[in-house]
């Protein structure tokens, strides 16, 4: 495979240096890109570091491709070094790596999957995926471009049928509810098998989220609803409801990373999943 192009949308060189403030790359390496041999792109990428740093660029394009991706997404899990984040930085789960219990990790044609007993993980990246980094040792984010990152908008409560896409296959039968936070790229939702939880939720369909009363997250705690968020490439599952408390669980934080909200990325880019060491 290719590796990609640094440009983030952002050209335009900067006067004294002669390097685009977006990118990094001189004027004449973005002309002669598409001739370049991957050697010579290769070459190019090992500079634009140091070239950044000294424009006092934040966001940067990383150059890996996606085995690269899939190679570091999975040592990430088995080095348990962080957290992971799915979606925009308004939803606040993250699924803590660093956790003693058991976790299984597999790597299928399409995911990267980590299960723990009470939560999962799963992350697919495809070619479009691209990783943003902001600091040495810091946060890097994965982001799609806009066209391809969109989900379903529900600003209210929507039943959406079995969950197909379950991580625990025994769950791809339950009842998924949307709990309608209205968020473009990413989407919350309620999951149960039980028959009495399901027609509650049921019966909230096209209310807001001040429809879940705390008598609605009584019922969602003692039948063991699941807690599902994802994004165009991400998902995590939680199968415990503690979530509605303050903190959640143990192996999942309600905890945003330091600066998540500042982690903006390239204008044509969307935060499908982050990655928080800690």
């Amino acid at each position: 495979m290719s590796r990609h192009s640094p440009c983030i949308g952002i050209c335009r060189l900067d006067d004294a240096t002669g390097y685009c403030l977006g990118c990094g790359r001189t004027g004449a390496e973005v002309g002669e890109w598409m001739a370049m041999s991957e050697s010579q792109r290769d070459a190019v990428w090992e500079k634009l570091p140091a070239r950044l740093s000294a424009l006092s660029v934040r966001v940067r394009l990383l150059p890996w491709i996606r085995d690269e991706l899939v190679n570091w997404a999975r040592d990430t899990l088995v080095a348990r070094q962080g957290a992971w984040t799915v979606g925009e930085p308004d939803i606040t789960k993250s699924f803590a790596c660093s956790h003693t219990s058991t976790m299984h990790i597999r790597v299928d044609a399409d995911a990267i999957v980590a299960e723990f007993p009470n939560a999962a993980f799963r992350l697919a990246i495809n070619e479009k995926v691209r990783a943003f980094s902001f600091s040495d040792g810091g946060p890097i984010v994965l982001g799609l471009p806009r066209g391809r990152a969109a989900l379903p908008l529900a600003s209210t409560i929507q039943p959406l049928g079995p969950d197909a896409e379950a991580i625990r296959l025994a769950a791809r039968n339950d009842a998924t509810f949307d709990i309608g936070m209205g968020l473009r790229y990413t989407r919350c939702c309620v999951r149960t098998n039980d028959p009495a939880l399901k027609g509650a939720l049921e019966a909230l369909a096209s209310q807001g989220t001040s429809a879940f009363t705390p008598a609605i997250l009584d019922q969602m705690t003692a039948a063991g609803a699941h807690l599902v968020v994802e994004s165009a490439a991400a998902r995590i599952e939680i199968y415990e409801m503690n979530w509605i408390t303050d903190p959640p669980s143990a192996d999942l934080q309600k905890s945003q990373p330091d600066g998540n909200a500042k982690l903006d990325l390239p204008s044509y880019a969307v935060p499908v999943a982050a990655f928080q060491p800690l």
